[in-house]
């Protein structure tokens, strides 16, 4: 019979505990996988997101630019600077729809965006550029829905010609010097629809052909006018076309 001393014994069942160990690990990495290798990650498929509107230039120069718009801009020029996705061939139509001009409307976010009227079959050079979008406004602050107020503080002294009809809701009548400076820019306004209904006899006595109330009438701040359309068009623009988009 052969006996082993306390620390020979010892040693031999360290050692096959050992053994015993690294096998069990050793089976269950073949079983499960290698327990270095990270569970695979699987990607959730990404929904189709909507072109983001470009950063723009959004100050309106009278007669000369709508952001980078000028009366050289081409087509091309619109499709580097908007995106083509943003692009819609349109119709713009002069007063009384008696002129028909090509046209890009160009869609900048919901109600907002800008039409451009061409003075070329090609489209290489821009008529007029009708703004839809309060976004959009001359360094003086005039935009879409600028009030009343607001329009006096910065133009002083001005008429607006009778609501409802193909010249109707202009502002006309500036001052020389402040003609000189917003040549080229049509200034479109209009009541607003709760204050119309609640003084009737105020819109009658304002509205129809003949009728160019100043701006400081008092039935004109009954109405709550505040501007509804901006126009900008270029020295070779004909003085006959006005905004009304189909």
């Amino acid at each position: 019979m052969i006996f082993l001393n306390r620390s020979r014994l010892a040693h031999r069942l360290t050692k096959a505990a050992i053994i015993a160990v690294s096998l069990c690990w050793h089976l269950t990495s073949i079983e499960t996988g290698s327990a270095n290798t990270p569970a695979p990650i699987h990607s959730q498929p990404q929904k189709p997101t909507a072109p983001k509107v470009p950063v723009l230039n959004n100050i309106i120069v009278p007669g000369k630019r709508v952001g980078a718009i000028t009366a050289n801009t081409t087509y091309a020029e619109l499709v580097n600077i908007f995106g083509k996705q943003r692009l819609t061939p349109t119709k713009v139509y002069g007063a009384e729809g008696l002129v028909v001009f090509s046209g890009t409307l160009i869609t900048l976010g919901k109600n907002k965006s800008l039409s451009v009227a061409w003075k070329d079959p090609k489209k290489l050079q821009v008529l007029q550029v009708i703004i839809e979008d309060p976004d959009w406004k001359t360094a003086s602050g005039i935009g879409i829905g600028t009030n009343l107020a607001k329009l006096r503080q910065v133009l002083g002294k001005f008429n607006i010609t009778g609501l409802g009809w193909d010249y109707g809701n202009k502002v006309i009548n500036l001052a020389p010097a402040i003609q000189s400076q917003y040549s080229g820019l049509s200034i479109s306004v209009d009541a607003d629809r709760a204050a119309a209904r609640k003084f009737p006899n105020d819109l009658r006595a304002v509205s129809g052909d003949g009728v160019t109330p100043a701006a400081n009438d008092p039935r004109w701040q009954n109405l709550k006018m505040h501007v509804s359309g901006l126009s900008v068009f270029f020295p070779t623009t004909p003085s006959k076309l006005t905004p009304k988009i189909k």
